[in-house]
Parts: C-alpha cells; sequence; structure tokens
C-alpha cells in the first residue's frame, strides 16, 4: 500500500511542470518580502464566500506529511473532517466518528456514523478507517504518524473499528483531533496520488480550477458531508501571505475577511474600527535542540552547554521587540491552560545572564563557543535572528536556513540539528512524547528519548490522579533544568476580522488561525 518512494507533493509536481487533478494550475507567486499575494479578486465579494489568510501553504494534501497546525490545518480539516472534533472550549466531540471509548489502557474502540461516504463514492466506514490507520502505521518519513503504540487495528462490524495497542498512550484522541483523523477515501490511498488529488468526507473539496499553488486554495462546499447544515459558507478561500505586513493590509482593504496579527501590526488593527481582534495565549516559540546526542553538534550532549544557551537568551527583549510586548518569556514548553506540568514557577528559571553563559561553555570545553545550523520558516526568521544574536554575543554561531512557503523540516526529518518552533501544545499529556520521547516526529526529529523522562513517562501514563500530576509536573521540571530545549516564550495569537462579514471565529488553545470544524458562520 504504501511506496518506498518518497510521497508526491503539490511543489515537487510543479517542479516538473505536472497537472494537479486533472487540471492545469497557475503556478501562483510565493508570499515573501512584502510581496502582495492577494490570489485575485479580493475579499469574499459575496456572503456564500469566507476568504481567510493564513502564514502556510500546504506542500501536500496527504495528511501525514501536511503541516500540522492550525493554519495549514484547514486545508485537511476542509477536505477530510476528523474522527474526533473540538468544541469552542477545546473540549473533544463527536465528529466523522459518533463515539468512542477507551476499553481498557491499550484499547480504544471508534464508532463511525453511518450512511457518510467519501466524494468518489466510497463508503466511509470501519474497513475505510483501517486502510487509513494501516497506512499511517506503514508510512515512512511522516511527520504526523503517531501511532507507534498501535499495534492491530480491528475491523468489528462494518462501523466499529477497534485499535490495540502495545502500551497505553494517553495522548491518541488528541492525535485524532488533527492529522491522524483525517481520513481520505481508500481508492486515492490506493492510488498513490493522495498528495496532489485528495479525496475525502469533509466539509468542502478542492476546486482546482481556482487554485493557484502557495496563493490561494479554493474549496467548495461538499453537500453530502455528514454535518453539512452547519456549513454556511458554500466557498472557502485560503490565502497565503508569509508576510505580516502584506496579511495585515490585506485584512484591512477587505481582501480577506480573516487573517493573523502579530505585535508589529497589534495598535494599527486595535485603532481600526472595521475590525475585531482575538487575542489569547498561543504557542511556545523558540529553538528545538533536536541533535542532544550530540551525534553533528557534540556540544549539545553537554547539559551545561545547553543551560548556557538558556542563559544567553534575553527572553524579554524578544517579546517586547519582536513581538511587540504580545507575548510572556518562558523556559517551559508547556503552555497555559494545557493541563499538568505548566508550572508558573519554571518561566523564568533562567535570568539573562551571558557571563553565566560564557562560564558555562568554558567548563565544558567551548570557551571559544561552536557553531550549528537551524532551520526556519520565514514567519519565524525574526524571533531565529534576535536569538542568533544573542548566542553571538556568548560566541556561539547559529546558522540560520530558511525554508520557502509550504516547506519546513518536516520535508526532511532528520536532516536537522535544530530549528526555530512555534510549538502549538494544547495538551499537555501529548507534550513529554511530542518533544522527548522516540520515535522521530516533526517535534524530535532525531527521535532521541530523554530516559529519565522516559521512566517517568511511563509511570504517569499508568498512574492517575494526584499522582499523574505530580509526575507531569515532574517532567516539566526535568525538561527546564536540563535544558532539553530553548525555549523563548508564549507568543499571543492575534486573529482580525470583519465582524460584518463572519461571526463565531473559534481559535484553539495553542493555535494560531480559525478552526474550521467550528463556528465560522455568516454574521
Amino acid at each position: 500500500m504504501k511506496s518506498s518512494s518518497p510521497p508526491v507533493t503539490l511543489r515537487g509536481m510543479r517542479r516538473i511542470g505536472a497537472l494537479l487533478a486533472a487540471a492545469t494550475l497557475a503556478v501562483g507567486l510565493t508570499a515573501c518580502g512584502g510581496t502582495d499575494t492577494t490570489g485575485g479578486a479580493g475579499g469574499s465579494g459575496d456572503d456564500s464566500t469566507v476568504s481567510i489568510g493564513y502564514a502556510f501553504a500546504t506542500e501536500t494534501y496527504d495528511p501525514l506529511y501536511a503541516i500540522a497546525g492550525a493554519q495549514a490545518s484547514a486545508h485537511i480539516h476542509a477536505l477530510y473532517g476528523a474522527l474526533i472534533e473540538r468544541d469552542a472550549d477545546g473540549n473533544e466531540r463527536p465528529g466523522m466518528a459518533e463515539s468512542w471509548e477507551w476499553v481498557n489502557p491499550t484499547t480504544l474502540t471508534f464508532k463511525i456514523r453511518p450512511d457518510m461516504t467519501f466524494t468518489d463514492g466510497e463508503p466511509y466506514d470501519a474497513a475505510a478507517v483501517k486502510t487509513w490507520l494501516d497506512y499511517a502505521r506503514s508510512a515512512e518519513d511522516a511527520p504526523y504518524s503517531n501511532l507507534s503504540a498501535v499495534e492491530n487495528v480491528v475491523v468489528e462490524d462494518p462501523l466499529t473499528v477497534t485499535l490495540e495497542l502495545s502500551r497505553p498512550d494517553p495522548r491518541l484522541t488528541k492525535f485524532f483531533v488533527g492529522h491522524m483523523g483525517a481520513v481520505p477515501s481508500p481508492k486515492s490511498i490506493e492510488a498513490g496520488d493522495l498528495g496532489i488529488n485528495p479525496v475525502g468526507a469533509g466539509p468542502y473539496t478542492l476546486d482546482p480550477g481556482r487554485t493557484v499553488i502557495d496563493n490561494t486554495y479554493t474549496y467548495v462546499k461538499n453537500p453530502d458531508y455528514w454535518n453539512a447544515d452547519r456549513i454556511e459558507f458554500d466557498t472557502l478561500e485560503l490565502k497565503i501571505y508569509t508576510d505580516a505586513n502584506a496579511m495585515f493590509n490585506a485584512v484591512v482593504s477587505g481582501q480577506v475577511d480573516v487573517g493573523y496579527g502579530n505585535g508589529s501590526n497589534f495598535e494599527a488593527a486595535e485603532s481600526n474600527g472595521d475590525l475585531e481582534i482575538l487575542s489569547r495565549p498561543q504557542n511556545s516559540n523558540g529553538i528545538s535542540l533536536w541533535d542532544i546526542e550530540g551525534v553533528n553538534v557534540p556540544a549539545f550532549a553537554d547539559v551545561n552547554v545547553r543551560r548556557a544557551l538558556n542563559y544567553a537568551v534575553d527572553r524579554q527583549s524578544i517579546i517586547d521587540t519582536v513581538f511587540q510586548g504580545q507575548g510572556t518569556p518562558s523556559a517551559l514548553a508547556f503552555t497555559p491552560g494545557s493541563g499538568p506540568g505548566y508550572d508558573e514557577s519554571l518561566l523564568d528559571y533562567y535570568d539573562y545572564d551571558p557571563e553565566r553563559a560564557r562560564q558555562l561553555l568554558a567548563e565544558a570545553g567551548y570557551p571559544d563557543g561552536f557553531t550549528f545550523d537551524a532551520v526556519t520558516l520565514g514567519k519565524d526568521q525574526p524571533l531565529a535572528e534576535a536569538v542568533a544574536g544573542n548566542l553571538s554575543e556568548v560566541g556561539v554561531t547559529m546558522n540560520l536556513i530558511v525554508r520557502p512557503p509550504g516547506e519546513t523540516a518536516n520535508t526532511d526529518i532528520g536532516k536537522y540539528d535544530a530549528g526555530a518552533t512555534a510549538l502549538g501544545l494544547a495538551d499537555s499529556f501529548a507534550t513529554p512524547a511530542n518533544l522527548w520521547l522516540g520515535p522521530a516526529s516533526a517535534t524530535n526529529q532525531r527521535g532521541y528519548e530523554v530516559p529519565e523522562i522516559r521512566a517517568l513517562y511511563d509511570r504517569m501514563v499508568n498512574s492517575g490522579g494526584q499522582e499523574q500530576v505530580d509526575l507531569m509536573n515532574e517532567i516539566a521540571r526535568i525538561s527546564v533544568e536540563d535544558a532539553y530545549g530553548l525555549r523563548v516564550g508564549y507568543v499571543n495569537s492575534l486573529t482580525y476580522y470583519h465582524p460584518d462579514r463572519v461571526a463565531d471565529i473559534t481559535v484553539l488553545p495553542g493555535h494560531g488561525g480559525p478552526y474550521i470544524l467550528e463556528g465560522l458562520t455568516k454574521p
């Protein structure tokens, strides 16, 4: 079912001049350096279309390989829906699965809604879910597979599918809210072109004729979606603006109805009487250190070096300058409201102390510093440059590799030693496994396991009550004290929108854009 060749991507097809979904697509201008990528006729134009500006294009329509996070996940949710959804408060609720149950800590059963079909006419049933999960389990270098604990997938009856686990994994239902819950048609999986020819059963279908890669993605309402009555807009436009100023201008001028903001334009948005603003703590922004074993960067294996990097960063200054004060300095990866592990006493564990950083580097055998490479998206480049500036003051050189729109290090799992990351870790129980336990994934690109965290995590998943909370808090303490990352702080998610065009915007905790499966209604 899964070949050993790399997944076909939209960008790969563009490079060889191929066709997307049997229709020729014009190659759009990439949104960079202030270039205006309006994607054509601007704004909604009528009340049957909603137009949303995002920072990310998508490199593929295969949920296993598409960039995760609320912005890029909009494409995936539009096409496929999700087995489990979230409500406006972030609570899990039924989606394509009408119910699910943990029979015991290692057995999870889903009941699929009856009478659902994919847009190619194939039934959306337990067998289709199994086909998808088996594909995901066998996929190579898939950053969002997350099924290492799943040993068997069993079809109990036409609408019941059971996952048998080799070990408890409390994160699993969270994955089915995201890309793992986005089930494509079995025929599209078998065809091997899922990355460019998506076939789902979600609220929308792709309109290739009105889609320009890296610029504007147009989706039309699927009348056979199980919850079609809730979908109020007939057309969904996702427009790509990697430059924050271009995004802001697009919102103000009405080229889009909803768009993301940042600290640089927050005051201007506040003073604009036509816009409403949603603001909430979003991601843990910073530099992820993936080569903790020191294979390519031996210095990373030394805890004193990692601590030195943390002392070298002026978190408050970066929040104030890069994010215009729209955030909170923090050395902790666990985000506010995510659950156990978020400990405010750990936020300021590392003072800004360049002299202490130099001392630790010298004690570790690096009196003249060292050099390493870090990958970054354009949107995270200002943060990465600020951190690089701080590190240079203590003799450490961080060379930045900037990826183009729609690409991240996810494309090359394991290639990079470090990366500028905005971690939307909305569920604290998923945080340890995502960051510090194997196998390799988008957020732990070398698959390194921290032995002490593994031991605590295994105890945690088999415990409950206060003991579970205490173990999570201990994991958080170790992650900060032993510096298994270089977090800078929590940056507020800013969403600007025109209230006369769209209402009920839902931005989930830890995310940075409208959630397609909740709200998004006409005013």
